[in-house]
Parts: C-alpha cells; sequence; structure tokens
C-alpha cells in the first residue's frame, strides 16, 4: 500500500532522529554549513576532490589518496590543473581507476576557467555545471552542491535506494530526490538523513541485511514484515 506524503514525511524525519543518536563513522555531525561534515576535510575543494575519488570505491583508499594528495602538494587546483595525468594516477593509485587522475585534471581546470571555487560557489545552477565536468554525474554533483556548496539538494545513492526502499517497502529511482526535498528543508536535516543513511548502508542494511542490530530496525518496515513472518529479526 502506496504511503501518504504526509506519514512518509513523518518517517523520514524520524529517521532523523535516530541518527542525531548513531555514532555516524567517517562522518562528522557539526555545523549545518561546515564542510567538516565530509570526513573532516576542511575545504570545500577537497570535499570536491575527495567526491571524485570516492567514486565506486571505499572511503579508506580515499584517506590515503588524500594523505598521498596533501604530501605531494596536490589538494590545490592550480597544482591539479598542470599535473600529468600519469603522475596524478600513481598518487592516487589506492582509489583504483586510472581515469580519475583525467576526471581531477579536467574538474581543477573547468573551475580555474570560471575564476575558482569562489565563483562556483556563487553560480545559481550549480549541479548541471558540475554535471557538465567529465567523470562527475548526478550523485557525485549533488554530494558537491550538498556537502562543499551547502546547497539544498540530496544525493541518491545506491545505499540511499536501498535503505529507503526496504525501510518504506517502496521501489525507488532517481526521482527519491523530488521527494525527499518536498519533506526537508533545513541542510542539517538533509546532511544526517544522507550521512546517516550511507551508515546504516554500509553497516547494516547490506544484499543480505542485519537486521537484529539495525538501528532503524524498530522503524523498518522490512524488519517489521520479516518479525511478522518468521517471528523473528534475525537474519543471520
Amino acid at each position: 500500500m502506496k504511503i501518504a506524503m504526509r506519514d512518509w514525511c513523518a518517517r523520514i524525519r524520524g529517521m532523523i532522529e535516530i541518527f542525531k543518536e548513531m555514532n555516524l563513522r567517517g562522518w562528522v555531525v557539526c555545523d549545518s554549513k561546515s564542510v567538516r561534515w565530509w570526513g573532516g576535510l576542511s575545504k570545500p575543494e577537497e570535499v570536491a576532490i575527495s567526491a571524485i575519488l570516492v567514486q565506486r570505491t571505499r572511503w579508506e583508499n580515499v584517506e590515503v589518496a588524500l594523505k598521498n594528495l596533501r604530501s605531494s602538494g596536490m589538494l590545490d587546483l592550480d597544482v591539479l590543473a598542470n599535473v600529468k595525468a600519469q603522475k596524478l594516477q600513481e598518487i592516487i593509485k589506492p582509489v583504483g581507476f586510472k581515469r580519475k587522475a583525467i576526471y581531477l585534471i579536467e574538474f581543477a581546470r573547468r573551475i580555474l576557467e570560471i575564476g575558482g571555487f569562489e565563483e562556483l560557489m556563487k553560480m545559481d545552477d550549480v549541479t548541471e555545471f558540475l554535471k557538465s565536468i567529465r567523470g562527475i554525474g548526478e550523485e557525485t554533483a549533488d554530494a558537491i552542491a550538498l556537502f562543499a556548496l551547502n546547497r539544498r539538494t540530496i544525493p541518491i545513492s545506491s545505499y540511499m535506494l536501498r535503505v529507503l526502499g526496504r525501510f518504506f517497502l517502496e521501489t525507488y529511482d532517481r526521482s527519491l530526490k523530488v521527494k525527499i526535498l518536498e519533506c526537508l528543508d533545513d541542510l542539517q536535516d538533509l546532511k544526517l538523513l544522507y550521512a546517516g543513511v550511507t551508515s546504516i548502508g554500509r553497516d547494516y542494511c547490506k544484499t543480505n541485511p542485519i537486521c537484529k542490530s539495525c538501528p532503524l530496525r524498530v522503524l523498518c518496515s522490512f524488519n517489521l514484515r520479516k518479525m511478522i513472518v518468521f517471528g523473528s529479526n534475525d537474519t543471520e
């Protein structure tokens, strides 16, 4: 049965209340406009660079690549724009996918072409501009827009589709973003929702879900239905 929008929004806010009490590993829950949310990084440029690096890899690999970039003096758009792709590939090798070096170089050049990151932050349709850069799809563009530029949006990742799909027992596609934005106005809530869902998807709501210890189990329709059918929420 389709959930009424008012009830859907209420349940999303219920999730957020649970996330407020969780230890969201890898996330820094702080002021709504701080870039530190994204792995504790201190500059919006670093958030954007890491958002490109994290595509199809683990955050732990990104941390190693960022450390390499920092020690090489390459967490700087002017330097990145002029580095040779082959050299950069070696520096970011922990994240795999050699083409990410090309993506970073093109990203740096395009940002410098418009006058730097400060000009990017002033841009109205920033997501569309970011999507025009090779290697940046909608999810990455929305991640940069939300966490580096403090724009009201939400990245729709595979974790978002899986966790919310199970939580509501509904099937979603990328249009889920519109539905979420109808419910949430506050940057803090949007960041907390994404960070919380990512944590749940990574640690509990896997292909074979670990429902019995998931913080969302008391609200999750998937778990509640399983308890009714099987009399247990133990999937192990």
